[in-house]
């Protein structure tokens, strides 16, 4: 009887102490998100501008994968001797960071490479949120069959900066950028864009906005928010072989950034809302800006910093960008009843207060 009475006691408890210890990993990631907030904040007032989306972005060629807003930041996240190390072992940025110029160039042995990584990765704890994964994670080997999309070693991440156009036209924010495209140029509405060069060239990289480009405000702007990865996924940079599901990508590096690299580290303003972990795409979605979905391993919310460095929680149910009704209407505008895309777009003019 007494074992029995224990063990109807520990079964009434179990919930109770599950429930805090969620409690406090949900605090801790609120808390990453302040920090690279902070940073975020820091960089601006050092380099006179926001931290760019990536410096390694040129209209001939924007598919190298290079270093990304999560690498730039790191200065400012007390993580000066892993962004030095980067930049040594990239050349100034110069090198496209993959699995091949990048990691391999760090040391050609293999011992000696993956204790680089781990000293890289287990610095990056910031970058992950502790209801998803523990702190040390980093991709041990970045074989995914398919080396020309993916491929990728270094750290993961849980979070996602926000960058886009006002359409829902993937290649407008894969590319980042592209100042001789009217059409990509005059529609970049997204919080964070590619860096500029002093002298045209990546090693000479420059902020190329300042707060300033918020023109809706910092407290009304999404800057950096908890993306979603589809459970199967966490843990494996996994590029499907599927055409139509390509832009489900998996876990890969988020200090990378070029075609679909992007998307491990950032986020469409247009992207919408996963209602939970298992959330997956599919091909009768098409494949939209909105299909690289925000999500999180909270019950029933999603963490978002703002621009004035305030975290923002947000429910899954809030509305988000519109799932492609046909392949014809794919350059709709999706923000029109969305929350969280009039949040991201820089200059839409709308004030927007979250539910």
């Amino acid at each position: 009887m007494v074992i029995a009475i224990i063990g109807i006691l520990i079964a009434l408890l179990l919930p109770a102490v599950q429930a805090a210890r969620e409690a406090a990993r949900r605090m801790q990631c609120t808390n990453n998100l302040k920090q690279t907030g902070l940073a975020v904040h820091n960089f601006h007032d050092a380099m006179k501008g926001l931290p760019p989306s990536t410096v390694g972005y040129t209209v001939t060629n924007p598919h190298n994968p290079n270093a990304s807003f999560w690498v730039l930041i790191l200065p400012y996240m007390e993580q000066t001797a892993t962004y030095d190390l980067i930049k040594d072992k990239t050349n100034n940025f110069s090198i496209i960071m993959n699995n091949v110029n990048f990691w391999n160039v760090l040391d050609s042995n293999a011992t000696t490479r993956a204790q680089m990584q781990s000293s890289i990765s287990s610095g990056l704890s910031t970058f992950k949120c502790p209801s998803r994964r523990s702190g040390r994670e980093y991709l041990a080997d970045g074989t995914d069959g398919n080396n020309n999309q993916g491929g990728q070693y270094g750290p993961q991440g849980d979070y996602a900066f926000v960058q886009g156009r006002d359409f829902s036209a993937w290649s407008g924010w894969l590319n980042n950028y592209i100042p001789t495209a009217s059409d990509h140029a005059s529609q970049q509405s997204g919080a964070i864009r590619v860096a500029i060069w002093g002298s045209g060239t990546a090693s000479s990289w420059l902020p190329r906005d300042t707060m300033a480009y918020w023109s809706d405000g910092t407290s009304n702007q999404i800057v950096v928010g908890e993306k979603h990865i589809r459970a199967d996924f966490v843990g494996h940079c996994q590029f499907p072989t599927s055409t139509a599901l390509r832009w489900e990508v998996g876990d890969c590096s988020i200090l990378i950034t070029g075609d679909w690299n992007t998307l491990s580290a950032a986020r469409s303003l247009n992207s919408a809302m996963a209602k939970g972990p298992n959330d997956g795409n599919t091909a009768a979605n098409f494949g939209g800006e909105d299909q690289p979905h925000w999500g999180s391993s909270h019950t029933g919310v999603v963490n978002f910093l703002m621009g004035d460095g305030s975290v923002q929680s947000v429910s899954v149910t809030v509305p988000t960008g519109s799932v492609w009704s046909s392949q014809a209407n794919k350059d709709a505008r999706v923000t029109t009843n969305s929350i969280l895309g009039r949040l991201g777009n820089v200059h839409d003019g709308n004030a927007v207060s979250l539910p």
